[in-house]
């Protein structure tokens, strides 16, 4: 993953704004959230693996500030713990998922820190349905470190833009990464489109990527189409990669279906989701899924089950 940053420049004036006066309105949660099951894995290279792992423990902590000047701070810090991670001297926190602040108002949302960007809200983040087996193969489907995003909103349109810094090449100081995302609610229909241009990066071209995403439903059945292209300098490959993303849900179940195109470069590959959300309580839950991955080589399928449970509480 890379590092992000450089985007401290931009963000004294946000800091200014929250010296502001505050009023005594002031809210702040702290939850967890522990997510331990069993997991078979089952590929050509290997015998069948049983295991009981950790599948994406967290602590998050939110706050919001309210000034009396209409704006509002906000901030947001989530991060992973592992209870596969107990030795002794291992504190168990496995990374920083999330760590940004921000403010909000009339104006719309300005967030700067560890987050997710512009193209995962308005394209990819539509189709991430599954607890675990989803958005593996797409674009843009992680959370960034170091990213300035604004959002708003007027009416049935949504828009959301990000720039990011990357710590690994020196020629940009300001921003390596710009992306715009709209998306479109008419209904139960949401439609969303988003681009992102990347600057070149010492010995990698810049590129540009593109999503297209169409989700809705009809009666108890959801369904989603989404299609994403990157040119070869963005992908980091001999020519140009797409993927093309199907979701269906019905009721607590969902499936996900994953096509990626590798164009004249060859190993064509994909993945396959199915899974059930099984409610036990208000605070805790099980998930099941069955995946099927297929790396595009002749020995590279793999058949993963999970059965997870999930239990949240708050701490403060």
């Amino acid at each position: 993953m890379k590092q992000r940053h450089r985007i401290t420049t931009l963000v004294l004036p946000f800091t200014l704004l929250m010296a502001t006066s505050i009023a005594d309105a002031a809210e702040s949660k702290l939850t967890a959230s522990i997510r331990i099951g069993a997991t078979i894995v089952d590929n050509d290279d290997m015998d069948s693996d049983v295991a009981i792992r950790n599948f994406g423990s967290r602590i998050k902590w939110s706050g919001e500030q309210a000034f009396d000047n209409g704006l509002s701070g906000i901030g947001y810090v989530e991060l992973g713990i592992n209870p596969d991670n107990n030795s002794r001297g291992s504190s168990g926190l496995d990374r920083t998922r999330q760590a940004w602040a921000g403010l909000k108002g009339g104006f719309g949302t300005v967030k700067v820190g560890a987050q997710y960007a512009a193209f995962y809200d308005s394209v990819s983040g539509k189709q991430d349905i599954a607890w675990w087996g989803s958005c593996w193969t797409q674009f843009e489907c992680s959370r960034e470190t170091q990213v300035l995003k604004y959002s708003g909103s007027t009416g049935a349109l949504s828009y959301v833009a990000s720039i990011q810094g990357n710590a690994e090449d020196d020629g940009n100081d300001v921003a390596d990464e710009f992306e715009l995302g709209v998306n479109v609610n008419a209904g139960s229909l949401v439609l969303g489109l988003a681009t992102s241009v990347r600057a070149d990066e010492e010995e990698l071209d810049g590129g540009t990527l593109f999503g297209a995403v169409a989700s809705g439903s009809v009666g108890p059945l959801g369904l989603g189409l989404g299609f994403q292209r990157a040119d070869a300098d963005f992908a980091a490959s001999s020519d140009a990669v797409t993927h093309t993303t199907l979701t269906a849900t019905y009721g607590n179940a969902y499936t996900i279906l994953n096509r990626t195109d590798n164009g004249d470069a060859g190993g064509n590959s994909g993945y396959g989701t199915l899974g059930y959300t099984l409610n036990i309580g208000d605070a805790s839950l099980m998930y099941f899924e069955y995946q099927l991955i297929d790396d595009g080589s002749d020995a590279g399928n793999e058949t993963i089950v999970r059965a997870t449970y999930k239990y949240d509480f708050g701490v403060l």
